[in-house]
């Protein structure tokens, strides 16, 4: 529950701030988003989901089609990735409301 808590106050203090390097500005919950529809993508799809998973894939990529390609660094995006599948394996319920906050706030 510790891990939890830890890695939701990380997700609040770097999504009040845009990333930048080589002068590349995102939100850092749009690229928290992406790997969350990508991790949803997968675990949909290894349980037979298909349409569901495909909504996932079309999130993700309606996401990744903002802005132009390289626009999300895809190291960041598999760092998220990793981060949020460790969380989500600690606390099983940790990754629908990160979902929900994507499909309702993040387009």
């Amino acid at each position: 529950m510790k891990l939890v808590l830890i890695f939701i106050v990380s997700f609040i203090s770097f999504s009040c701030y845009g990333y930048h390097e080589k002068d590349i500005i995102f939100d850092e919950e749009e690229i928290i988003c992406i790997a969350t529809y990508e991790l949803a993508r997968d675990f949909f799809l290894q349980m037979k989901d298909l349409d569901t998973s495909e909504e996932m894939n079309k999130r993700k990529q309606a996401l990744l089609d903002k802005y132009d390609e390289g626009h999300f660094p895809q190291e960041d995006i598999e760092f998220y990735i990793l981060e949020i599948h460790y969380a989500w394996t600690a606390n099983f319920d940790f990754l629908p409301p990160i979902l929900k906050n994507c499909r309702e706030n993040i387009s």
